[in-house]
């Protein structure tokens, strides 16, 4: 009995694993754009990119402990090789500002948790800020999961979260595009390139940086941006606007 109940146990993980692969699949199948608004009756929801890692949770794993705590799960895809999952954290969400998030012991029983947790601040680039902020206020507005969902992919983040629009040029092109969308708050030292959060982003009083094989430097006074190599060669130079451009 014990090694057939471990066994149902085990094929019900991989089950859910699968599960949840195929629904990320159907999503990156989808443009950058329709991301976020993607959904099925499987409740799974894409909440952040960062460099090449989604970040989602399954809105149906979301536990109400109390006024204060959540429990779900977080989910991270390869954007490249969705298959297999990169991994899962079974966490608890304190919903009490400033969020924190704490991963949840698998043999721990979600009831009794809040007390028992060792709970940390939630950040912005490892996905617990999204998780946290999507398990508290869906869980908040029940039926509404997918705006939520939609309205963290486009426009989440901390609350000095600023936009601007600028001249870039795609990494491999020479042909420079208007009007990139570049989000960055100052408070999580963290910048979005077209809702891509990027590992390298670092914001400052005066300026937002970001890349690796060369960097980007948009001068926030001046509204101009620069991208140089790695030996200080100038390879571009562009202009940024606080407003959206004419569509």
């Amino acid at each position: 009995m014990g090694y057939k109940r471990e066994s149902m146990c085990m094929l019900s993980r991989m089950t859910r694993a699968f599960r949840i692969a195929l629904c990320f699949l159907l999503a990156l199948t989808a443009s950058p754009a329709s991301w976020a608004q993607w959904n099925n009756n499987r409740g799974y929801q894409l909440l952040q990119r960062v460099d090449d890692v989604l970040f989602g949770v399954d809105n149906l794993s979301l536990v109400i402990i109390d006024r204060r705590y959540v429990a779900g799960t977080l989910v991270r895809i390869n954007a490249n090789q969705p298959l297999p999952i990169r991994g899962t954290t079974e966490f608890v969400a304190d919903c009490q500002k400033p969020l924190r998030f704490a991963a949840k012991p698998a043999d721990a029983k979600v009831r009794a948790l809040a007390g028992q947790l060792e709970f940390s601040s939630a950040k912005l680039l490892d996905g617990t800020w999204f998780a946290a902020e999507f398990a508290c206020e869906s869980t908040r507005q029940p039926g509404r999961a997918s705006r939520v969902a939609k309205d963290l992919f486009e426009r989440g983040g901390p609350t000095d979260m600023q936009t601007i629009y600028c001249e870039l040029q795609p990494n491999g092109s020479d042909e420079a595009r208007s009007g990139v969308e570049v989000r960055f708050s100052e408070s999580a030292n963290a910048v979005a390139v077209n809702r891509q959060w990027l590992s390298s982003g670092e914001v400052s009083a005066g300026e937002v940086r970001f890349g690796s094989n060369s960097k980007w430097r948009i001068n926030r006074q001046a509204m101009d941006v620069r991208r140089t190599a790695a030996s200080g060669e100038m390879l571009f130079s562009g202009t940024c606007d606080n407003r959206p451009p004419l569509r």
